[in-house]
């Protein structure tokens, strides 16, 4: 029996097998969702069954990055950015469920324009995932079309002005929205997110507002407020992450109309896992906090990061209710900051009764920018001396600390004979 043979002849009829060709058309659609969108077309030459592959695909990315459009982008090579965009576009068949757009250094031409136009054909395509990244700053309305996508459950938009279309109902299946450099004249921020009933993560990165923002919600679990506003108010009990850090420009919005209700805010923390507040939101919504007067135990709080002026009374005062209310925080993270307009207090932090047990769970702390102020240096000798399973206290002093002055830091008692001391 020849057996050598009947194995050629085997082998030669796998070789003759088109493999690629035959792929079922979800292995295609795969393949073709992980290339660059330029080398996507290019897979028309493969085969007759690969020709017109692309124009059905499911996830269309257009990345500056993935065109030679050199350092300094002029007007011709933008306008074959566009262009090619509104080829594969008009060319496409079938759902689009992903479309992202990144041309942070493209000049679009008629930007409001371009966007509104791809935008409509999106909102007829099924998308559920939408990610513009662009040059533009505050200048153009998102698109009333963005507001019919019924199937989005992704949602990324940066610059842009933020204002829903009067009969806009809500998206009900979208987790999440991140806005970028956008412009906020009206609440429409509470309204979109009370109109949204699966919203899980809500992150306005560099938000300029003058409005009364109100975020109520049930559903989110992760908040970032970042930028400039004038009121915000904020109940989110099931909140697990959240991020404040209020920007104060005089030129946008005057410090004395900025107002963060914190006390209702953390009032209203069931889940709360971590807590940033910075720049000034800490300043500015340390006033409505009175000693004693937080309502509840935040059990499951066991990170905090402030933008803290130690030697501020109003301030020191509300980070001290704030520490009172979290029995098992294991890491506070500190930046440090002098603002000046302010009375100082220097004797605070040594008058806090060291039988309370503050700090009694605490395993790391961070004090960044630390210049060895009564106030801080009291601040830390409290810390030192009641947290007993402490491990780490990292002092970031930025080469503002004397041969003395650093002397007596590490002379410090400690309640933790584990604890180390550690200067950056």
């Amino acid at each position: 029996m020849d057996r050598g043979g009947s194995q050629k002849k085997r082998h030669k009829a796998v070789a003759n097998v088109d493999i690629i060709s035959n792929l079922p058309d979800v292995i295609k659609d795969k393949i073709l969702c992980c290339l660059p969108i330029k080398e996507v077309l290019g897979t028309c030459l493969l085969s007759r069954k690969w020709r017109y592959t692309w124009a059905s695909m499911t996830e269309l990315t257009f990345r500056e990055d993935d065109f030679d459009l050199g350092s300094s982008i002029e007007e011709g090579e933008t306008k074959k950015f566009v262009n090619f965009i509104n080829m594969v576009l008009s060319l496409h068949n079938g759902p689009i469920l992903k479309f992202e757009l990144n041309a942070r250094r493209v000049h679009l031409l008629s930007a409001g324009g371009h966007i509104h136009r791809w935008m409509l054909m999106l909102s007829r395509n099924g998308v559920k995932e939408i990610q513009i990244r662009t040059k533009i700053w505050r200048n153009h309305k998102i698109p009333s079309s963005f507001f019919s996508c019924e199937e989005l459950e992704y949602a990324c938009l940066q610059g842009c002005i933020f204002q829903l279309p009067p009969l806009f109902t809500g998206f009900k299946r979208i987790h999440t929205l991140h806005f970028i450099d956008f412009c906020a004249t009206e609440n429409n921020i509470g309204e979109l997110v009370a109109s949204s009933p699966n919203l899980e993560k809500l992150i306005l990165s560099r938000l300029l507002s003058f409005a009364d923002i109100s975020i109520h919600s049930t559903k989110l679990k992760i908040l970032r407020v970042d930028g400039m506003f004038k009121h915000l108010s904020l109940v989110t009990p099931h909140v697990s992450s959240a991020v404040i850090n209020l920007q104060v420009n005089t030129g946008y919005v005057p410090r004395a109309g900025c107002n963060f209700n914190l006390s209702q805010f953390i009032g209203s923390l069931l889940d709360i896992e971590n807590i940033s507040l910075l720049g000034h939101a800490f300043e500015c919504a340390a006033h409505g906090i009175l000693p004693g007067k937080l309502p509840r135990l935040l059990n499951r709080l066991t990170e905090i990061t402030l933008e803290i002026d130690l030697g501020n009374m109003k301030e020191a005062n509300a980070a001290h209710c704030l520490f009172q209310v979290a029995p098992n925080l294991r890491r506070v993270e500190l930046q440090l900051i002098y603002r000046g307009y302010a009375a100082p207090t220097s004797n605070f932090w040594d008058s806090i009764d060291h039988q309370a047990g503050l700090f009694n769970n605490l395993d790391t702390v961070v004090l960044s920018n630390f210049a060895g102020s009564c106030a801080e240096s009291g601040f830390l000798k409290l810390l030192l001396e009641d947290a007993p399973v402490l491990r780490i206290a990292q002092i970031k002093d930025n080469n503002k600390l004397d041969k003395e002055s650093l002397k007596r830091l590490l002379k410090m008692r400690r309640a933790s004979k584990d604890a180390e001391v550690i200067l950056l």
